[in-house]
Formats: C-alpha cells, structure tokens, sequence
C-alpha cells in the first residue's frame, strides 16, 4: 500500500478499487433496507422513537463526519492520508452490521430498545464514514485524469449496482416476512443471519480493496503539512459556490435513493398487494440491473455533453417513473415501472461522483491543497440529513394517518399516505434536484480551464519531490 510516481492506473487496481463498492453499498442499503422495518415492526418501537434516535444521530453527524474529513485530510503516516482510516474502520463496521439486529427485545422496553438504537447508529455512522469518506476522496486523488476516472466510475457504478442487488435481494431471500406480518417467531432470527451475511461480504470486499486497490499518488504526500485550519477548511468549503449549488442535487439524489428502499417492504406489502418478500426483491433487482445497464449511456452522454448535462437528463428520466410507481396496483405494473426507473436512477448515481471531483479539482488550484476529505465529509453530513429528513417527514406522515405502532392491517388512508411517500414526494425532491444541476457552474470552457491548469499544478507538486 504504497505509492505511486504516476496518474496512470492499471485496470486490474481500477477494479480492485471499485470492489470496496460492493462493501460500501451492501452496509448503507442493507441498513437503508432494513432499519425502519425492523425497529418498526419487529421491535415494534413506535415510529416517533424511531425518528427521535435518528434526529440525534444527526446532531452527532453534525460534529462527527466534518471532523473525521479534516483529521483525514492532515493524516500523516507511511500509508498515506487515507487508508490507515480505512483500516481501522473494517473490522468494527462487519460488527456493527450484525448488532444492528440484535437489540435487547426480550426486556419488553421501548426506552431500552430506543437507547440501544440510537448508539448503534452513532457507532454505525463513526465507523462506516471513517471509511466510506476515504475511500471516495481516494477516487478524486488516485484518478485525476478523466480517462482514468471516466473508467473507474463505470467500474464502480457497476459492483455498486450488483452489490444493491445483494442488499435487496438476499434478505429477501433469508427472510420469509419482512413486515412481520404474521408475527413470525423466526423472523428476529432471519433478520439477524441478514446482518451476518452483510458483515461478511464487507470483510471481503474491503480486504480486496486494501490489499491491491488502494494507492496514495506521491503528488499529495505533502498536502497533509499545508491543510487549513479546522474552522478556515470548513468556511472555504461552503464559501465555494460550485459546491453550494452541488449540494442541493446531491440532497435530493440521496433523499430519494434512500426513501425507496427504506419503505419499499410496507409500500409493496400494503399499497401494491405483494405478499411474497422475494418478490418484493426481485422488483428491486430488475430496478438496479436496469440502472447498471444503463451506464453505458450516461457515459457516453457524459462524453458528449459534460457531467452536468448527463446529471440533468438523469434527474427528468428518474423523476417521471418515481411518480408513476406511487400509484402501481400489481406486481406486473409495477415490473414494468421500475425498468425506466433504473434507468433513470443509473444517471442519477452516475453524475454524482463525476461532479463532486471536479469541484475538489478547482478547489485544489484554488487552494494549492487537496482537500478531497472535507467534501466528502459535508456529502456524507448530507447524506445522513437526507435519512433524517425522510425519517422526520415518514414518522409525521405515519402518525397523522395513526399508524404511530405497527399494525399488520393498516387502513385506507395509510395506504395513501405510503404512495405519497414513495412517489409524489420523491418527485418533488428532484425538481429542486434539478434546479440544482441546472446551475452547476463547473462545464464547458470552465472545465476545461480548470483542467488545464490542474495538470501544470500536480507537474510542479511532483517536481517540487525531486
């Protein structure tokens, strides 16, 4: 794991690299997934309890994700700035993901199940940012030519792609009543060889990663001496106005990939007919295998058009079936939906990446330092504001339709409530999603000045070595 004197990387570390994809994904959509319905209706912790610990988990996100992007960014050791992070955070997240599922319900208390899940999350968010957050500022540092970062990006939509399948379609698989409908004894247990599975293929997939995947370009050897202060870091980031307008696609994106899977189990369930969790699970793989077929063509529209354009056109593609799926009433319908939603959803995933690197490309001329950590710190701060946001608005939703604690036979009005959620306020994210994209400032002779002047600055930064 050390390092290397050239922007050239060769295809077998390109997809060694994408392979921590495939850990990264299966612990956020297993737990995305999972969470809500297991705390919901296996614990059976009502829905304002549930939101609660997520409100502050996010007050700890707040302190925690910015912190863990700055430290990285002036980490200083023999295996660079980012994979010491990335180490330390393996083993503890394959525990995690088991205790996810292991609450104390044999005590028969909300409060006790309520503490036990919010510390949880807070150990789920330290150890998963730890590395998901390095990981990715890897990409923007290993990857700096487009060619290069081009490739790598359609390598890892890929594994990501497979590895959401893994997340949706195993459990499903392994357990029987997903909504715990019929109040299965077994189903606790079915959940929690879920957790196992996913702690496996994290240690896997992460292994494959560090050991042949991850390599610190010499050029930012030196970046960790030169970083701003915590407080000067956190202002130049929101002070840049690429960003800020990143931002609100970025929010929605995740706001929506997020609020599908995590109500997927109910909305299936009550609001479409679907008794069979496997096919439950099969709708979501048909979803994302046609989103990962579809990267081809966000990247040639990338090429062609810019990370920008394939980002807009991505957005209109995915908002329009995410609302037609509200109101599917069979599986067939609903089948034949979520095709054109993958593939609205694959340009959706797919400018996410392509963006945010070229902002800390211009931030990096701008500043003379690499700062990949800090970014990725304030998306994965996003990020987890889009969970509580979704949390906050189905834990009002839910109430204001009495459906505070599960029941196995919700009525009329919840079911509406459910294709709200699923649809109708999906939508709506994505217009200001949209809006967002639309006045993205980095494209055209702008890029392509910055990338001009990012090949003369990592010149001189490998010179400045001899």
């Amino acid at each position: 794991m050390g390092e290397i004197n050239t922007q050239k990387v060769s295809k077998g570390m390109r997809v060694a690299f994408a392979n921590g994809d495939i850990g990264d994904t299966v612990a956020q959509f297993t737990f995305q997934f999972l969470i809500f319905t297991f705390y919901f209706t296996v614990v059976r912790l009502p829905v304002l309890l549930v939101t609660l610990a997520f409100v502050f988990w996010s007050i700890w996100n707040a302190i925690n994700d910015p912190m863990i992007g700055y430290l990285s960014d002036r980490t200083k050791s023999r295996w660079g700035r980012r994979v010491p992070w990335m180490m330390g955070a393996t083993i503890p997240l394959a525990i995690v993901m088991i205790m996810l599922f292991t609450p104390p319900i044999g005590l028969n208390s909300d409060l006790v199940n309520f503490f036990y899940l919010l510390i949880i999350l807070i150990i789920y968010d330290t150890v998963f940012t730890s590395f998901n957050l390095n990981y990715n500022a890897l990409f923007s540092e290993m990857f700096v030519e487009m060619e290069d970062r081009s490739k790598t990006g359609e390598i890892r939509i890929t594994l990501t792609m497979i590895a959401t399948i893994l997340a949706f379609v195993l459990p499903t698989i392994i357990i029987e009543d997903l909504t715990n409908r019929y109040n299965r004894p077994e189903t606790l247990t079915q959940y929690q060889i879920t957790g196992i599975v996913a702690a496996c293929i994290i240690l896997i997939s992460y292994f494959i990663i560090l050991k042949w995947g991850v390599r610190e370009p010499k050029e930012f050897s030196k970046d960790a001496e030169t970083a701003l202060s915590f407080t000067n870091t956190v202002k130049a980031s929101f002070k840049n106005k690429s960003f800020l307008w990143f931002m609100f696609p970025a929010l929605g994106t995740w706001m929506v990939i997020y609020i599908l899977p995590a109500l997927a189990p109910l909305h299936m369930t009550y609001a479409i007919g679907i008794d069979d969790s496997l096919l439950i699970g099969v709708l979501l793989l048909v979803m994302f295998v046609s989103a990962a077929a579809s990267t081809p063509i966000w990247e040639k529209i990338r090429v062609k058009k810019g990370a920008r354009m394939s980002g807009m056109i991505g957005i209109v593609v995915w908002a329009i079936p995410v609302l037609f799926f509200a109101f599917a009433t069979s599986f067939e319908m609903a089948l034949i939906i979520v095709i054109f939603e993958g593939i609205g959803l694959g340009g959706g995933i797919y400018f996410y990446d392509q963006c945010l690197a070229e902002i800390i490309d211009e931030d990096e001329i701008t500043h003379g330092t690499r700062r990949s950590g800090i970014y990725y710190a304030v998306i994965n701060f996003l990020i987890r504001i889009s969970t509580i946001i979704n949390f906050i608005v189905i834990g009002l939703v839910f109430s204001s339709t009495d459906w505070q604690t599960y029941e196995p036979n919700p009525g009329v009005d919840t079911i509406f409530a459910l294709r709200l959620l699923i649809g109708v306020y999906p939508f709506i994210v994505l217009i200001f999603a949209f809006i967002g994209m639309y006045f993205y400032p980095i494209h055209g002779e702008r890029l392509m000045e910055n990338r001009k002047k990012l090949t003369e600055l990592h010149e001189q930064k490998r010179s400045s070595l001899k």
